[in-house]
This record gives C-alpha cells, sequence and structure tokens, in this order.
C-alpha cells in the first residue's frame, strides 16, 4: 500500500492531516465549551472525533513506519515529532490569530 509513496510526501500528508485536525478540533471543542450548558452533546461529539482522528493518523504511521528499514524508522521518527512541534506552532498560531466562527 506504501511501496510508491516517498518519505517527504508521507511528512507532508502527516503534518497537513495533523493541522487540519487540530484546528478544527480544537476549534470545535472551544466553541462548544463555551455553550450554555457543559458538557454537551456537541463537546463531546467534538471530542470524540478528535481522538478518533488522532488515532487514525497514529494507525497510518505506524503501517508507514512498518514497511522501512530500523535506520529509516530511527531519522524517520525524528522527522515526525519535528513536523508536530511544527503543526502545533502552525495551529496555535492560526486559532490565535484567525478563530474559525461557526
Amino acid at each position: 500500500m506504501f511501496k510508491y509513496v516517498t518519505k517527504r510526501r508521507m511528512l507532508g500528508s502527516y503534518l497537513v492531516a495533523l493541522v487540519l485536525l487540530l484546528y478544527f478540533g480544537l476549534n470545535g471543542l472551544i466553541f462548544n465549551a463555551i455553550g450554555d450548558s457543559f458538557p454537551n452533546p456537541e463537546f463531546v461529539l467534538s471530542l470524540t472525533f478528535l481522538v478518533l482522528g488522532a488515532w487514525g493518523i497514529g494507525i497510518g504511521m505506524r503501517k508507514y513506519l512498518k514497511t522501512l528499514t530500523e535506520e529509516a524508522i530511527t531519522k524517520m521518527k525524528s522527522q515526525i515529532v519535528l513536523s508536530a512541534v511544527i503543526g502545533w506552532i502552525i495551529v496555535l498560531g492560526a486559532i490565535s490569530f484567525f478563530p474559525l466562527i461557526f
């Protein structure tokens, strides 16, 4: 399945998926936490989708890492951590400057 996927494309896809998941998930949690009652069904649904999305991204990366050699896995893990840090910086900056209004 991942035979022809390059490392750069996989890291880019991981970063985009992580940023989208965090941006919309965290905005949904923040917006639903401000509601009249807490915890409301929308908050629980947003939290569930956030957890399931993160779980799905993790499973996809784990399947991809199983196709690599040990040396490549070590390099890729450090790049994944760097991508995650960059993703969090992007999301936190985007949420503070461009809050999503529902």
